[in-house]
């Protein structure tokens, strides 16, 4: 379900205020350049399309989403990571609850036009929310899946969750 453009304003009221320690200047594209864009994209099914963002200096995978035309709308709008959460079935601004925003650098569509690469400046050096850099934490070895990196800070004080003692 897409929300309407009245639904998209309330993600604009961040819980956290943005912090932008780089001053990124985002193409200005006309309303009507930017439906063009739109349409340039194969959404799926439900209307979605996967993004992924990496690290615009390091070029490390960060963490993959999923985006509808009003989330891609927003990035390119703010410059900052707007994303679809299939789970709450609402637009989700990254770092919206934990101050872990993601700060566009450079948008890019693949060859397909079915994937976004998002190449961002990740504020807090956190994209997990498991605490970690990245989500894509875990390497295939000789037992299974291991984790491949630590925890920089317990999801608990991230989200300022109750601890489980």
């Amino acid at each position: 379900m897409q929300p309407s453009r009245q639904a998209l304003t309330p993600c604009l009221a961040f819980v956290r205020p943005i912090h932008t320690p780089v001053k990124i200047r985002m193409p200005q594209i006309s309303h009507q350049n930017l439906q063009t864009l739109l349409k340039q994209v194969k959404w799926n099914d439900a209307g979605l399309v996967a993004a992924i963002a990496q690290d615009h200096q390091s070029q490390e995978i960060l963490m993959l989403a999923w985006m509808n035309d009003a989330s891609l709308q927003l990035t390119i709008e703010t410059g900052h990571a707007v994303y679809w959460s299939r789970s709450r079935q609402k637009l989700w601004h990254k770092g919206e609850s934990s101050g872990h925003q993601q700060v566009i650098h450079d948008i890019r569509l693949d060859c397909d036009g079915d994937a976004i690469l998002l190449q961002v400046e990740q504020v807090g050096s956190i994209a997990c929310h498991t605490g970690r850099r990245s989500c894509f934490y875990r390497t295939l070895g000789d037992k299974g899946w291991e984790e491949n990196a630590p925890v920089i800070k317990d999801p608990n004080d991230i989200y300022h969750l109750p601890s489980k003692d």
